[in-house]
């Protein structure tokens, strides 16, 4: 395992994506957990919207049963708007702290390392927003916040607030970054990597936590022979990612230490969320860590303006 020092912490390059570990297969979901923290891994990322507070249930037995909540850096993610309106924003005071109590029960701990706003509400101010989250860092309930699906004015705008006013900004961002273009937008409350964003990480070296970092397994699946599923065909399968794959193909690379090596050969601290429905999957991701870090520069092999250039 590769790592990354930010924040006082010495965190692992690839963190485990817990959203899809439920009680209702509680030793399946050990085994993951158990099997990530064996590789060296140490990065948690979770939310409350994941399996509605199921997710944060399991992983919360996880961290009681083999008493590993001092072993992890645990982050999870809030204000998450109703499935039904999905436009209307969940970033109030009272919904944001109603999302924090019910994590930390959850979880069966007193604090998150990270608490991340899952979405953002443009309609509500960023002073609001910062007062409310550092309302939770002195209540000690997060030790550091972030935000997720955020463009970048609207993180600079609070950066810029928050220094402004003697406040704690925000020390990470969470969007969708990966090898692959997206091809559809499936949700547009999503917030993909893009021009503005990237100049940002660059000129700010904010700490980047990659999401879909492996673009749902798409280019793993095409050099497997395997099938791909409705929604990585619908949201990835396209002309450049063949293109790029065709690339990757030819050169006799292995497909996940490519897609690893872009997410994490960036000019800014990247971590790559890393989420697997088989323990197979898992391994394999944990195991070509350090040949995607160390091994041979594979630029040549992604278009990095296809991706970089693309504002949303």
């Amino acid at each position: 395992m590769k790592y990354r020092v930010v924040l006082g912490r010495k965190l692992s390059a690839v963190a485990f994506g817990a959203d899809r570990i439920r009680t209702a297969d509680l030793p399946k979901a050990f085994d993951f957990l158990d099997t990530y923290l064996a590789y060296g891994g140490n990065f948690i990322d979770t939310a409350r919207i994941y399996g509605f507070g199921d997710c944060e249930a399991a992983l919360g037995r996880w961290l009681v049963k083999g008493g590993n909540r001092d072993k992890v850096f645990l982050g999870t993610k809030g204000g998450h708007p109703e499935i039904s309106s999905m436009h209307t924003g969940r970033l109030s005071r009272n919904e944001l702290e109603f999302d924090i109590l019910h994590s930390l029960d959850a979880l069966k701990t007193d604090h998150v390392d990270m608490y991340y706003l899952h979405r953002d509400d443009t309609s509500r101010p960023v002073a609001d927003i910062l007062e409310t989250l550092n309302l939770f860092l002195q209540k000690g309930y997060a030790r550091h916040i972030g935000v997720s699906n955020w463009r970048a004015g609207r993180i600079a705008e609070a950066q810029e607030y928050a220094a402004a006013h003697g406040l704690t900004g925000f020390s990470a961002d969470q969007p969708q970054f990966s090898l692959a273009r997206q091809h559809t937008v499936i949700d547009d409350t999503l917030v993909e990597m893009d021009s503005r964003l990237y100049e940002y990480h660059k000129q700010t070296n904010m700490m980047c936590v990659c999401y879909s970092s492996q673009a749902k397994g798409y280019f793993m699946k095409l050099q497997n022979g395997d099938p791909l599923p409705e929604l990585t065909r619908r949201m990835f399968d396209c002309d450049g990612n063949r293109q790029i794959y065709d690339r990757i193909a030819a050169a006799g690379a292995d497909a996940c230490a490519v897609s690893l090596s872009y997410v994490l050969r960036q000019p800014f601290p990247t971590f790559a969320i890393a989420g697997s429905s088989t323990l197979a999957q898992l391994e394999q991701t944990l195991k070509c860590v350090d040949s995607a870090v160390n091994g041979p520069d594979v630029s040549g092999l992604r278009i990095l303006s296809e991706t970089q250039n693309r504002d949303n």
